[in-house]
Protein backbone atom coordinates (compact mmCIF):
# COMPACT_ATOMS: atom_id res chain seq x y z
CA UNK A 1 0.00 0.00 0.00
CA UNK A 2 2.75 2.47 0.94
CA UNK A 3 5.68 0.89 -0.93
CA UNK A 4 5.73 3.54 -3.67
CA UNK A 5 6.22 6.41 -1.20
CA UNK A 6 9.90 5.69 -0.53
CA UNK A 7 9.69 7.28 2.92
CA UNK A 8 12.67 6.70 5.19
CA UNK A 9 12.48 4.20 8.02
CA UNK A 10 12.75 7.02 10.56
CA UNK A 11 9.38 8.33 9.36
CA UNK A 12 7.73 4.97 9.93
CA UNK A 13 9.40 4.63 13.33
CA UNK A 14 8.01 8.05 14.23
CA UNK A 15 4.50 7.07 13.22
CA UNK A 16 4.81 3.84 15.21
CA UNK A 17 5.88 5.89 18.24
CA UNK A 18 2.76 8.02 17.80
CA UNK A 19 0.48 5.00 17.66
CA UNK A 20 2.23 3.38 20.63
CA UNK A 21 1.70 6.57 22.63
CA UNK A 22 -2.00 6.55 21.69
CA UNK A 23 -2.39 2.92 22.74
CA UNK A 24 -0.59 3.50 26.03
CA UNK A 25 -2.68 6.61 26.74
CA UNK A 26 -5.89 4.74 25.94
CA UNK A 27 -4.84 1.89 28.23
CA UNK A 28 -4.09 4.31 31.06
CA UNK A 29 -7.35 6.18 30.56
CA UNK A 30 -9.42 3.00 30.65
CA UNK A 31 -7.61 1.33 33.54
CA UNK A 32 -7.44 4.49 35.65
CA UNK A 33 -11.18 5.07 35.36
CA UNK A 34 -11.99 1.44 36.16
CA UNK A 35 -10.03 1.27 39.42
CA UNK A 36 -12.13 2.96 42.12
CA UNK A 37 -9.67 2.01 44.85
CA UNK A 38 -6.75 3.83 43.26
CA UNK A 39 -5.40 6.78 45.22
CA UNK A 40 -6.22 10.13 43.66
CA UNK A 41 -8.94 8.46 41.61
CA UNK A 42 -9.35 10.00 38.14
CA UNK A 43 -13.15 10.02 38.26
CA UNK A 44 -12.97 12.46 41.15
CA UNK A 45 -11.72 14.97 38.62
CA UNK A 46 -14.22 14.62 35.80
CA UNK A 47 -12.70 17.54 33.87
CA UNK A 48 -9.32 15.77 33.65
CA UNK A 49 -10.88 12.59 32.31
CA UNK A 50 -13.00 14.46 29.79
CA UNK A 51 -10.08 16.62 28.61
CA UNK A 52 -7.82 13.61 28.23
CA UNK A 53 -10.49 11.66 26.31
CA UNK A 54 -11.06 14.48 23.86
CA UNK A 55 -7.35 15.04 23.28
CA UNK A 56 -6.74 11.33 22.79
CA UNK A 57 -9.57 11.11 20.24
CA UNK A 58 -8.18 14.09 18.29
CA UNK A 59 -4.65 12.63 18.33
CA UNK A 60 -5.86 9.23 17.16
CA UNK A 61 -8.00 10.78 14.42
CA UNK A 62 -5.01 12.87 13.31
CA UNK A 63 -2.66 9.89 13.11
CA UNK A 64 -5.21 7.84 11.15
CA UNK A 65 -5.84 10.75 8.79
CA UNK A 66 -2.08 11.05 8.15
CA UNK A 67 -2.03 7.45 6.92
CA UNK A 68 -5.06 7.95 4.68
CA UNK A 69 -3.73 11.18 3.20
CA UNK A 70 -0.31 9.57 2.60
CA UNK A 71 -2.02 7.14 0.26
CA UNK A 72 -3.59 9.87 -1.87
CA UNK A 73 -1.54 13.07 -1.56
CA UNK A 74 1.76 13.88 0.10
CA UNK A 75 0.90 17.59 0.11
CA UNK A 76 -2.22 17.04 2.19
CA UNK A 77 -0.37 14.57 4.41
CA UNK A 78 2.18 17.28 5.09
CA UNK A 79 -0.57 19.76 6.00
CA UNK A 80 -2.28 17.28 8.31
CA UNK A 81 1.02 16.40 9.99
CA UNK A 82 1.97 20.04 10.52
CA UNK A 83 -1.48 20.83 11.93
CA UNK A 84 -1.37 17.82 14.29
CA UNK A 85 2.14 18.75 15.44
CA UNK A 86 1.14 22.36 16.10
CA UNK A 87 -1.88 21.16 18.06
CA UNK A 88 0.21 18.72 20.15
CA UNK A 89 2.76 21.42 20.97
CA UNK A 90 0.01 23.89 21.89
CA UNK A 91 -1.65 21.34 24.20
CA UNK A 92 1.68 20.57 25.85
CA UNK A 93 2.33 24.25 26.57
CA UNK A 94 -1.30 24.72 27.57
CA UNK A 95 -0.99 21.97 30.19
CA UNK A 96 2.26 23.29 31.62
CA UNK A 97 1.60 27.03 31.61
CA UNK A 98 -2.15 27.60 31.65
CA UNK A 99 -3.80 24.53 33.16
CA UNK A 100 -1.01 23.66 35.59
CA UNK A 101 -3.00 24.45 38.74
CA UNK A 102 -6.46 23.66 37.36
CA UNK A 103 -6.07 20.17 35.94
CA UNK A 104 -4.52 17.65 38.29
CA UNK A 105 -3.41 14.28 37.03
CA UNK A 106 -3.01 11.46 39.55
CA UNK A 107 0.50 10.94 40.81
CA UNK A 108 2.66 7.91 40.23
CA UNK A 109 2.53 4.85 38.10
CA UNK A 110 1.77 4.68 34.44
CA UNK A 111 0.07 8.09 34.33
CA UNK A 112 3.36 9.78 35.17
CA UNK A 113 5.02 7.68 32.48
CA UNK A 114 2.53 8.84 29.86
CA UNK A 115 3.01 12.47 30.93
CA UNK A 116 6.78 12.13 30.67
CA UNK A 117 6.53 10.52 27.19
CA UNK A 118 4.63 13.44 25.67
CA UNK A 119 7.83 15.24 24.55
CA UNK A 120 8.88 12.08 22.70
CA UNK A 121 5.56 12.09 20.86
CA UNK A 122 6.07 15.74 19.93
CA UNK A 123 9.61 15.06 18.71
CA UNK A 124 8.39 12.19 16.55
CA UNK A 125 5.65 14.40 15.07
CA UNK A 126 8.21 17.12 14.34
CA UNK A 127 10.42 14.54 12.64
CA UNK A 128 7.51 13.43 10.47
CA UNK A 129 6.95 17.08 9.49
CA UNK A 130 10.61 17.48 8.52
CA UNK A 131 10.54 14.29 6.47
CA UNK A 132 7.40 15.29 4.58
CA UNK A 133 8.49 18.89 4.07
CA UNK A 134 12.19 18.67 3.24
CA UNK A 135 12.67 15.26 1.62
CA UNK A 136 13.68 15.93 -1.99
CA UNK A 137 12.68 12.51 -3.29
CA UNK A 138 9.01 12.84 -2.31
CA UNK A 139 6.63 13.91 -5.07
CA UNK A 140 2.86 13.65 -5.47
Amino acid sequence: MFESLQLPKAFWVSIIIGYAFCLLSFFVLVTATLDPLAPNHVLNNHATTKLTSIRLAILTFGLVSILFTLKYSLTYAKYVTVALTAWAIAMYFDDHFVLYNMVEYPEGGVISLVQSLRPILIISLIWMCFELTFSPHLTD
